[in-house]
């Protein structure tokens, strides 16, 4: 039930990456996630991998796809 209380922080980086608009850098991303930067660089490595997350730039991420695309 613990991890039903607290998201984990691949959920946190996307919920942030959600609601910032444009791209996100790495250090802003695990300061919200309350993780560490390499950390952060792990996740996103492994979201980028998956095709959820797009790398735009050096340390730079974006939401690869946008929810209300999906809908349509």
């Amino acid at each position: 039930m613990e991890a039903l209380d607290s998201p984990s922080v691949t959920q946190t980086v996307l919920y942030h990456l959600a609601r910032i608009p444009g791209a996100v850098h790495r250090d802003t991303l695990a300061e919200a996630a309350g993780t560490t930067p390499d950390y952060a660089g792990r996740i996103l490595g492994q979201l980028v991998k998956r095709g959820r997350v797009a790398r735009v730039g050096r340390g730079l991420y974006k939401l690869s796809v946008n929810v209300r695309d999906e809908e349509a």
